[in-house]
């Protein structure tokens, strides 16, 4: 059974926005403990309301009769399980996240310099360049007139770093 099967088996006793609410609740509660086993995040849970609802503070003021029900209690650790088992595929997945993050970063990056080498470059970008090689006594290798707004960008780059090496 996958998360939302159970959502929808469970709780059905509620009105649609008691569900929602403390399905939502339980989902960001079962997140904070998912490594803890199944019993003492229930119980944790139960805990919590219990002290919530006896300082008359609980986000779900309603669930005072339902507190005791065995039904409640057999609803809630199904879906805390379920819950369980989400955070923990999620966390299995996320070195393949990551990469698929780290790609897709390097697949903007592409499109970005392929973007630059067909534009001229700007104003900025040539003054720039020319007060660097005035500055650090270059000669300017890049053709004023022809150089794209990448090659300026690298050609600013490796004056920069050039510079930087030689001061340390």
């Amino acid at each position: 059974m996958d998360i939302y099967t159970v959502k929808n088996q469970i709780l059905n006793y509620l009105t649609k926005a008691q569900k929602s609410g403390i399905c939502h609740y339980i989902a960001s509660f079962v997140k904070k403990h998912y490594k803890k086993e199944l019993p003492e995040i229930v119980e944790l849970f139960i805990e919590e309301e219990k002290y919530y609802l006896d300082i008359k503070q609980s986000r779900f003021p309603w669930l005072n009769e339902y507190i005791e029900n065995d039904d409640f209690l057999k609803d809630v650790e199904l879906y805390i399980k379920e819950n369980q088992k989400a955070c923990f595929y999620k966390e299995t997945q996320k070195p393949i996240y990551e990469q698929q993050k780290l790609y897709a970063k390097e697949q903007r990056k592409k499109v970005q310099d392929f973007k630059m080498s067909k534009q001229p470059p700007t104003k900025a970008q040539t003054y720039y360049y020319k007060s660097l090689c005035k500055k650090y006594n270059f000669e300017p290798e890049l053709d004023l007139e022809t150089a794209s707004r990448l090659d300026f960008k690298t050609a600013i780059s490796e004056i920069l770093e050039k510079t930087k090496q030689n001061k340390f």
